[in-house]
């Protein structure tokens, strides 16, 4: 049986002005003695499929005895069999998830994980090897199954203010790998997962949120005050959080539904079971005063209003080489595609600390220039520029307000020409239109001022005149040209994607085409164009865009009607490729550029072309920012759309 968690609601409120009119009646709780334990978790298995279970056996550690099984009685009984004992050891905390359970084991002060399977319905156990031990003490584990990318992740926290998320596997495969650091509350005595949320319980302030997905930020907010508290567990049930404290007084969505009156509660667990008419929270406390577990549970009114609209997952295929520093410094990537072997085409993307890097399809370095701080950064092949065809990047370089000029040979060798100052004040985006035989630059200021260059050329290399402004309300970064239509789409970070006339004598009059809502939240960053794309066997062209406010990405058409087409987030990846060598690799998030191509840059799924984002948080394990990529058959598959 598996439950759908969703959001719950922010709750403010002290626990000690919570009211004290139970729910529902429950059930009579029933009582088993625990041989030193601490904490009961339901064994439910993924095969069962929601279904009514009459019965959930439990699973409890035991510092003396190890991981045990509790069998439950059928409804014409109320004793309880002795429990029985699957692993020997000296075992403290629990989380299970199907397959895998995690427990503390106290000789090794390691975490053990154990694989627990159901065969012919009796239970089976697999130990597995010993995690490696952690800096910091360990007082909560939690498991968190994704079934965004069928993955199986855990957290490890403790009273020190330190905690780690891993990487189990998935269900078949167990390849635990470090995943990030996370700093939390200090004391901080239980955990929870409410989906892609981590919740903490700290005693002098109440519950924390942090984001748990693989691919998050550090950020923390507080979603129930309650000073002082004495929370002993924890478990999101049905939307909704229901906390125990240590006398056993159980509270769900600011309402006590139970007071057990007990000694010394540690952990809680509990789960939903649901019929036509009802739902009832099966639940067990462990009771360290009087050595013994408690059994019980509530039923509660149906609620169907409640969906689960997780969004699509594709994994990343291969990772960039990091940055040589940490902090934000990647952030605009391009597509150079090999002119005879699309194979051997290249990335490249700004360290906007320092310079412009390029990269091989297997996100090994190639190259990299010290130019000083890029932004962002586009390029055109086979640009006819003092009386050749060349292929052209251009760059913005806040250094000095500039534009950085560079040319990649056949090879994809780039060599730089000296900048070209503009009369721009803090330039940050901008991107490259061709028309006819023609070459501009369209650069941008936080302002909102958008200055449209020509770019010519000299006896030593490239310049740029001015050729007119256009302007949006506020600040702008991303934008790119569709040059079928004479098209310039840019967007304002936090209104949404506006629509200019690409021409150098065309009107300065946009259109806001798309609004920053919905679907699309602020920041707006990356845009792009991929050209040609076949859905549902019909040719258009999409605009590709960074949704940075939930680290997600959309497809629009890039013409009216503009509907959005689909929308993903990009993510775990066990059998990727990093830095040239095949290894797990994480998805991305908080992504400021992104670029498309619909060439070939490779043989098989990559012949259709490609998608580069630039990660603003990479993980597994924590490192410097990065550029991801993966083929753009991949994105079609995964959103049907073929």
């Amino acid at each position: 049986m598996t439950t759908a968690f969703t959001k719950i609601s922010a709750i403010a409120v002290s626990l000690a002005g919570l009211i004290s009119a139970p729910l529902s009646a429950f059930a009579q709780p029933i009582t088993a003695p625990a041989h030193k334990g601490s904490q009961a978790q339901a064994l439910l298995f993924n095969n069962d499929n929601n279904a009514v279970i009459p019965a959930v056996d439990w699973l409890w550690v035991s510092e003396k005895n190890g991981l045990m099984l509790q069998n439950m009685p059928s409804a014409d009984k109320t004793s309880l069999p002795a429990a029985k004992t699957l692993v020997k050891g000296e075992f403290e905390l629990l989380a299970f998830s199907d397959p895998y359970a995690l427990t503390l084991d106290r000789r090794a002060d390691r975490i053990r994980p154990i694989m627990i399977k159901q065969i012919e319905g009796k239970v089976a156990t697999n130990v597995l090897p010993l995690l490696p031990m952690a800096s910091f003490e360990i007082n909560w584990i939690c498991i968190q199954p994704r079934p965004q990318d069928g993955n199986i992740y855990a957290w490890f926290g403790g009273e020190d203010g330190y905690s780690e998320q891993w990487l189990l596997g998935d269900a078949g495969h167990f390849m635990p790998k470090k995943l990030r650091s996370q700093a939390i509350p200090v004391n901080s005595t239980s955990c929870a997962i409410d989906g892609d949320k981590l919740l903490v319980s700290e005693p002098e302030a109440g519950v924390w949120q942090f984001d748990a997905s693989p691919f998050a930020d550090n950020s923390a907010k507080l979603i129930l005050a309650a000073l002082n508290n004495d929370i002993a567990g924890m478990q999101v049930i049905d939307g909704k959080l229901l906390l125990s404290d240590k006398k056993g007084v159980l509270t769900l969505d600011q309402q006590v539904i139970a007071n057990y009156d007990l000694g010394k509660v540690q952990g809680f667990n509990g789960y939903l079971s649901e019929t036509s008419t009802n739902k009832a929270i099966q639940f067990a406390l462990y009771d360290d005063k009087t050595d013994q577990y408690l059994f019980s549970q509530a039923v509660l009114p149906i609620d169907r209003s409640q969906s689960n609209n997780e969004l699509i997952e594709i994994p990343a295929w291969v990772e960039s080489a990091p940055s040589d520093r940490p902090g934000d410094t990647m952030d605009d990537p391009a597509i150079w595609v090999h002119p005879t072997e699309p194979e051997q085409s290249l990335v490249l993307g700004t360290n906007k600390r320092w310079g412009l890097l390029s990269f091989n399809m297997r996100g090994e370095q190639v190259q990299a220039l010290p130019s000083g701080r890029i932004n962002n950064v586009d390029l055109r092949q086979q640009v006819m520029l003092g009386g050749k065809k060349r292929d052209i990047t251009v760059a913005t370089l806040r250094d000095n307000d500039s534009l950085a000029f560079y040319e990649i040979d056949a090879q994809g060798k780039l060599s730089e020409y000296p900048n070209q100052a503009t009369n721009m004040v803090d330039i940050y985006g901008m991107c490259l239109y061709q028309d006819a035989d023609t070459l501009y630059v369209f650069a941008n200021e936080k302002s909102g001022r958008i200055a449209q260059y020509r770019v010519d050329w000299q006896t030593n290399g490239p310049s740029i005149k001015l050729v007119r402004d256009i302007h949006t309300p506020s600040q702008v970064e991303g934008c790119v040209v569709d040059e079928a239509q004479h098209a310039l789409f840019i967007g304002e970070e936090d209104k949404g994607i506006w629509r200019f006339n690409a021409k150098a004598n065309g009107g300065t009059q946009g259109e806001l085409i798309i609004k920053a809502e919905g679907d699309l939240v602020p920041d707006v960053e990356g845009i792009s164009l991929y050209q040609g794309a076949n859905i549902h066997g019909k040719k258009q062209d999409l605009l590709v865009v960074s949704s940075q406010g939930d680290n997600s990405y959309l497809l629009y058409q890039a013409q009216p009607p503009y509907d959005q087409l689909g929308k993903f987030r990009i993510g775990v990846n066990l059998n990727g490729m990093e830095n040239g060598r095949e290894t797990s690799i994480d998805g991305s998030s908080e992504t400021d550029g992104l670029a498309v191509t619909h060439l070939s840059v490779g043989t098989g799924v990559w012949q259709q072309g490609m998608l580069v984002v630039q990660d603003g948080h990479n993980h597994l394990p924590d490192n410097n920012q990065s550029f991801k990529w993966l083929p753009w058959r991949s994105i079609i598959e995964k959103l049907s759309l073929n």
